[in-house]
This record gives structure tokens, C-alpha cells and sequence, in this order.
């Protein structure tokens, strides 16, 4: 199977509202020979308000960005056509299931595109970061690593790429992807059973045939710059999200297993914490039973009682079926004090639905018609929030092919989005000021004057923006 390593450079870190403004990926054969790669930039979408900080961590300036004959729907449509003829491939990236491939998602769907691409057509997808944590906890001298300020092993691509002697150039598309091919490849040759172990968990049907042939497995779980690991078995599946639900083994569980209900729901919020959640679907860091002995040079005595309590576990259906009933107690009460009424279309990906075959075809329609025409193909859409996307798409895009009623509603709206005072989860214009005047203030003390041109031109864009958009208050 094909690999598919690939990076995104943003406008900002959330993850509904943030633009891609940079696009590297190279496609590699199983020996990480290069088979094909796509590289693009494109420039800001209208009405898009662009965090000062992220641009200056990726170095890209608003001249280069405003200086591009190449829109964001240009870019978002070469990078589906890209991984169309990449299909089937692990799609690999670098802490991507935390950011990359969320922000991915989100745009496709935005974009009237699939949003589970690298997840469909036989793609599968994979994160870097998590392989490296678990290489390097299983033998440490696989790679070489640095301490950071905190007193934690770094895991940073830049310091890893630095201490491994890799070329890397940081916050840079193509750059990430290459040091991350780079990173993969001493995986793979120093540690092959790593590699081969997770190349066996990208997929959400992998990792339930995993756990389905590993009564026992581990676990490792990654907070605070540290790698913990856990011996489990599995309990079930959660009854609403399919995650697979599992007891940690170093948790004796006889005070456990004859819990009335109320008592075990209690209990089961408590430490130590005794479930697992197994997210199937963001390539988890599981192995075999054998990763967790080697670590903890277990002993045979430690290894049969570890053995003792999953045969309780599993022997005991009443308690398997109590933490189900729980899990589906505590679903029903979160999902009852949720209101969906503030929800925005940008948010809604995992609140509306999938589309219908008939969107499907439309989306398709859409992309493959004139700028003319897509108009009226906006209008037949079921799903409002598709007739929504696509005339954002016209209006960012082309948008004299719009009525004047509908351009001047889209105007304001933004307008008002991007003006506002309110605490609003996207980056706007009072915000942007703020961090201008913090990163001045930064640079003057440190006497960076490059870093405060760099500021004094994205201050000048959003003056512009505050100008074009300060007027929708008369529309």
C-alpha cells in the first residue's frame, strides 16, 4: 500500500474557521520511494481574518499572500483530485489526527467536498507523532531526542529533525512532510515490529479486528510530555460511538464486579480510572501484550495475575452490561443539556448529517459548472447548509455572479462576524488588534525589526478589512 505524508500551513489554529493557505504532500511506495508529490499556496479568502501569530510561526507574509493568482477553492479542489488518484494510501502526517486531518475535514465539507477522503475508497490514515512516542518508549535509542523546558523528552519535529541530523525546513508545508518521510524511515528500520504494529491500526476496521484478536493488548496514552502505558482488555463497544470500552488491568477489579449500579456510575468517574476509551478511528497507539512486558520486564507471577483479572473481566457479563448501560446513561444526559441552536454551518459537521445521494451528485455538478450556472445549482441543494457553502464559495470567489440581494447578505453577515466584540470562537478584528499590539510590543522590547515590519503589514491588511467591511452596517 501506498503512503501519503502530507502538511498544512493555516491562517489560525481553530479548527472550524481557520483557511489552509500552504498544501505539501508526497506520495512514496511502501520503501518510501517517491512516487508523486503536490505542493501549492493560495491566497486569503475573503472576509477571512488571519491570526498574526500563526503567520508569523509559518513565515508566510501578507504579501505573499495577497500576491497569488491561486484561490483557496482552486487549491481545495486540486488537493481532492490529488488524493482521488493517490486512493488507496495511508495518509500520514505529523500530530495530524489533532489538527492536519480535522481541518482538512472541516474544509472539504465547506468546500462541498467529501470530508472523510483519506478515509474512504480503501485510504486509511495514520499520525507520525504517535509512532515516534511509542518507538522511542519501547527503545529509547532508536532516535535521538532532547529535553525540553519542562524536563520532557521533546517530540517537536524541528528539535527531532535537529538532533537526527535531518534537513528541515520548520513551519513549511513541504518542508514538514520531507523531515517526517525522514522521521518514518529510522522508524521503520530500527524498530520494524513498531512499524509493522501500527501499520496494522489505521483504520477503524483494523483496530477492531485488533482488539478482536488480542484478548489482552496495550495501550499507550500520551498527556503532559509523557508516554504512559497500560496493559487492557476490552469491555464493549461505547452504544453510541463505537469506541471500544476497556478495563485497565493494573486495577484490581474485585472491589469492582459486584457494584450495584448507582455505585459502579459513581465509582467509574473516580481514580484510579479503570475505562479506556479506544478512539478506532484515530489510528491508537495498541499493541500486542508483549510491548507492555517488555517495558515493565514483567514477571511470570505479574503476567498471570494480569492474566487472572482480564478472565474476570470476561467472565463477567453483568458487569460488562452495567458499564454499557452507564455509557448510555451518560450519553442520553449530556446529549439532552445540548443545545444545537448556536450552532453555525462551519461548526456543524458532526451535528447535521451526511449528505443525501442527491447532494452528492450536486456537489459534484457544482464543481464541474460555470460560474454562472452554479448559482442555480446552489438552489436545488436539500441540505441548507450546502446551499449555504455554495454560495459562500460564489461570493468569495466570483462574486458578481451572485444577486445583489444575496452578495449584500453575505456581506453583512460576515461583516458582522468579523466586527464583533463578543467572545465568538472564530478570530476576528478586535482580536487580531490585540495580538498586533502584543507581538509590537514584543518585537520593540526585543528590537526585532524585521518581526515588526512583518507586523506593520498584516496591522495594514486588516486596517483594509476593517474599511471594506465597516460599511455593511448601511446595507
Amino acid at each position: 500500500m501506498k503512503y501519503v505524508f502530507y502538511d498544512l500551513e493555516t491562517t489560525g489554529t481553530n479548527k472550524d474557521w481557520s483557511q489552509i493557505i500552504q498544501f505539501g504532500a508526497v506520495c512514496v511506495d511502501e520503501n518510501f520511494r517517491e512516487l508523486d508529490r503536490f505542493e501549492s499556496r493560495c491566497r486569503l479568502k475573503t472576509g477571512v481574518v488571519p491570526e498574526p501569530e500563526a503567520l508569523i510561526v509559518n513565515n508566510t507574509s501578507i504579501e505573499k499572500l495577497e500576491n497569488i493568482n491561486y484561490t483557496h477553492y482552486n487549491l481545495i479542489n486540486d488537493v481532492k483530485k490529488r488524493i482521488e488518484n493517490w486512493s488507496p494510501s495511508i495518509f500520514f502526517g505529523y500530530n495530524s489526527m489533532n489538527f492536519d486531518e480535522e481541518i482538512l475535514r472541516k474544509t472539504f465539507f465547506k468546500s462541498l467536498c467529501n470530508a472523510y477522503a483519506t478515509q474512504l475508497e480503501g485510504n486509511k490514515r495514520g499520525d507520525i507523532l504517535n509512532v515516534i512516542r511509542s518507538s522511542h518508549n519501547y527503545n529509547p535509542s532508536n532516535l535521538n531526542t532532547s529535553i525540553n523546558s519542562k524536563g520532557n523528552i521533546s517530540f517537536k519535529l524541528e528539535d527531532l529533525a535537529k538532533e537526527n541530523k535531518i534537513e528541515h525546513e520548520a513551519h513549511d508545508a513541504m518542508g514538514d512532510v520531507l523531515a517526517t518521510i525522514d522521521l518514518a524511515k529510522i522508524t521503520k528500520k530500527s524498530n520494524d515490529y513498531i512499524w509493522t504494529q501500527i501499520l496494522k491500526t489505521c483504520s477503524k476496521k483494523d483496530v477492531n479486528d485488533f482488539i478482536t484478536l488480542n484478548k489482552n493488548f496495550t495501550l499507550n496514552e500520551f498527556a503532559f510530555g509523557r508516554t504512559k502505558t497500560f496493559l487492557v482488555t476490552n469491555i464493549c463497544m461505547h452504544p453510541h460511538y463505537n469506541y471500544p470500552q476497556c478495563y485497565d488491568l493494573s486495577v484490581d477489579p474485585e472491589t469492582l464486579l459486584d457494584l450495584r449500579y448507582g455505585d459502579l456510575k459513581v465509582r467509574i468517574k473516580e481514580k484510579p480510572k479503570f475505562l479506556k476509551t479506544i478512539g478506532n478511528n484515530k489510528h491508537p497507539s495498541i499493541f500486542d501484550k508483549n510491548y507492555f512486558y517488555k517495558i515493565n520486564k514483567s514477571t511470570l507471577s505479574e503476567i498471570d495475575l494480569y492474566q487472572k483479572r482480564s478472565n474476570q473481566i470476561q467472565s463477567n457479563k453483568e458487569f460488562k452490561e452495567k458499564i454499557k448501560l452507564i455509557l448510555d446513561e451518560e450519553y442520553n444526559e449530556r446529549e439532552s443539556l445540548k443545545s444545537q441552536e448556536d450552532i453555525l454551518a462551519e461548526e456543524s459537521l458532526y451535528f447535521g448529517g451526511f449528505p443525501s445521494n442527491k447532494d452528492k451528485n450536486l456537489m459534484e455538478e457544482f464543481h464541474l459548472s460555470s460560474w454562472k450556472d452554479k448559482y442555480l445549482i446552489s438552489e436545488r441543494f436539500d441540505d441548507e447548509r450546502y446551499r449555504y457553502f455554495s454560495k459562500k464559495i460564489i461570493y468569495e470567489e466570483a462574486p458578481e455572479n451572485l444577486p445583489n440581494e444575496v452578495f449584500n447578505k453575505f456581506h453583512k453577515q460576515i461583516g458582522e462576524q468579523i466586527l464583533t466584540m463578543d467572545n465568538v470562537t472564530w478570530f476576528t478584528i478586535p482580536k487580531a488588534y490585540k495580538q498586533i499590539d502584543d507581538l509590537r510590543n514584543k518585537y520593540t522590547i526585543e528590537k526585532n525589526n524585521e518581526k515588526l515590519n512583518f507586523i506593520e503589514d498584516i496591522n495594514i491588511y486588516i486596517q483594509k478589512m476593517e474599511k471594506v467591511y465597516s460599511a455593511t452596517k448601511f446595507l
